[in-house]
């Protein structure tokens, strides 16, 4: 996990994170996941071009990540914290906190053709 700048004084807080700094590659799209019914998972699957970085920017969720060298899995529940997942790497996304907002920044745009939804095709993918 990345620790992002965060500058607080009597005002609140301000955290940043910098393309090409925090983030390391060129945004081409946000988006943000919320209201997640409790049980509900996201995620399950991998994409074979796009990095996404994400920042639990309310709430809590635990995000599993699983590639070639195996699986971690990671609790987001502080808006200073943002976790990479690069491309080639399954995700799965649960355990969402009620007012759990997940901000995801991506190195591309959306294309369907990028993605594998099963976890057979993306053992195979990665020669496991």
């Amino acid at each position: 996990m990345e620790k992002l700048k965060t500058f607080t004084d009597n005002r609140g807080s301000l955290t940043i994170a910098e393309e090409g700094i925090d983030v390391p590659f060129r945004i081409q799209r946000v988006y943000w996941i919320h209201g997640v019914p409790e049980g509900e998972e996201r995620g399950k699957h991998s994409n074979k071009v796009s990095s996404e970085f994400v920042v639990a920017v309310s709430g809590s969720v635990d995000i599993t990540l699983e590639d070639i060298n195996g699986r971690t899995t990671y609790h987001l529940d502080a808006k200073d914290k943002g976790l990479l997942i690069p491309p080639d790497t399954w995700d799965e996304i649960r355990n969402f906190s009620p007012d759990a907002v997940l901000l995801v920044l991506a190195s591309h745009s959306y294309d369907e053709s990028t993605y594998i939804h099963s976890y057979d095709e993306f053992l195979k993918h990665i020669g496991k």
